[in-house]
């Protein structure tokens, strides 16, 4: 049977974050009864589909904030998952939290369900900076999520760290990644902070309320987290993520290695069959929908091959593994060296690919300008 990746997405916040543009609404009691009801039908539905076709070898609970709800529900959605499709049994299964959401009650119950990776979303140690992006903790309550989720047994945890915030400096980056390898986290995604429309932020730098660091600043903070993570033998697998060998995060290894995924809950995305759709960003229809098990769902396309091909490229490129060219050239029957053959010529005279073996991959100097290199294979 084919591997799948499920994600899950829970969207409910006790409040938004200025940065943050994914879907969530304000949690309430009510909300969240219909939101389990309504999921827990849309998962049925794909029963058909999946079952005997598929197993599920990760499983992500994305959102909003996924530990808001009460852990019996998130029990119940696992539950529903094992009777749709079957669920391998060294799955990894994926948990994002706020770091005020762990309590030790609700750690050891997740626990006890299966959930062994959990993805805390610490963004700063620095109090100022917290309050200034609308987190609701504090650098101690980030800390002492860390604790309590090594003292419940876990081990896989990945902890969430944004740089290129208004007010932050280098000093605020060397010391929140020294503090929270320390503690034994073993995954770190590193994010610079980009400002989405719409949100808060956004709204506040067009009016000159903040002022975002300039490019050279923003280099620096990443390059100096980089060091520390390298230092401390946290290497980077991906642009943005880095961990000690044997903890990448599986789950979104499958987006940039083009793998198929299901996703459930209003906004969520799935790739199957070549084929990309999501569910509309809208709770009240989806749970109204799924009282009748009629779900709606956008198609957004069926990739040609050419554009399979692109995208491949494009994901792979993002991994510091960078693209196995016989893995490619068997995936699309052409050959990469021949198709490709100017632009790759062109990024290694300039230093921004590099050969390792039968894999072709950016270098670091590639990795600063991915996105310039990504667009000279474009169709």
């Amino acid at each position: 049977m084919k591997k799948l990746g499920i994600y899950i997405h829970i969207p409910f916040c006790r409040q938004k974050c200025n940065y943050c543009d994914f879907y969530s609404m304000k949690w309430n009691d009510g909300s969240e009864k219909k939101y389990i009801e309504a999921l827990a039908n849309e998962i049925k539905t794909q029963s058909k589909e999946l079952k005997g076709n598929y197993v599920a070898d990760t499983i992500y609970f994305g959102g909003g904030t996924p530990t808001i709800i009460k852990h019996d529900n998130i029990k119940r959605i696992i539950d529903c998952i094992r009777d749709a499709v079957e669920v391998d049994k060294c799955a990894e299964i994926s948990m994002e939290a706020n770091p005020n959401t762990l309590t030790l009650e609700n750690l050891n119950a997740y626990k006890d369900m299966g959930i062994n990776r959990l993805s805390i979303g610490i963004q700063s140690l620095n109090d100022e900076i917290l309050r200034q992006i609308g987190r609701i903790h504090n650098s101690a309550d980030a800390l002492g999520a860390i604790n309590r989720a090594l003292e419940s047994g876990f081990e896989n945890i990945n902890a969430d760290v944004m740089f290129n915030i208004p007010g932050q400096n280098v000093c605020d980056i060397e010391e929140a990644i020294t503090k929270i390898i320390s503690r034994g986290v073993k995954h770190i995604s590193f994010y610079s902070l980009k400002l989405e429309k719409g949100t808060s932020m956004y709204n506040m730098e067009k009016i000159n309320k903040i002022i975002m660091p300039d490019e050279e600043s923003e280099r620096e903070m990443y390059y100096a987290g980089r060091k520390i993570m390298e230092r401390n033998n946290m290497f980077q697998y991906e642009i943005s993520n880095f961990s000690n060998m044997g903890y990448e995060c599986r789950h979104n290894l499958k987006y940039w290695k083009q793998e198929e995924y299901v996703g459930f809950g209003p906004s969520a995305h799935s790739f199957i069959n070549s084929i990309r759709y999501s569910n509309p960003p809208d709770l009240k229809s989806y749970c109204e929908n799924g009282l009748i098990n009629n779900y709606e769902r956008t198609i957004h396309e069926k990739l040609s091959e050419q554009d399979r091909m692109f995208e491949y490229i494009m994901l792979s490129l993002r991994l510091t593994e960078g693209l196995n060219l016989d893995e490619f050239n068997n995936k699309f029957d052409i050959s990469f060296e021949k198709t490709f053959k100017a632009q790759t010529e062109s990024m290694l005279k300039n230093l921004l690919m590099e050969y390792s073996g039968r894999n072709v991959r950016l270098t670091k100097k590639g990795m600063d300008i991915s996105n310039y290199v990504i667009e000279k294979f474009l169709p």
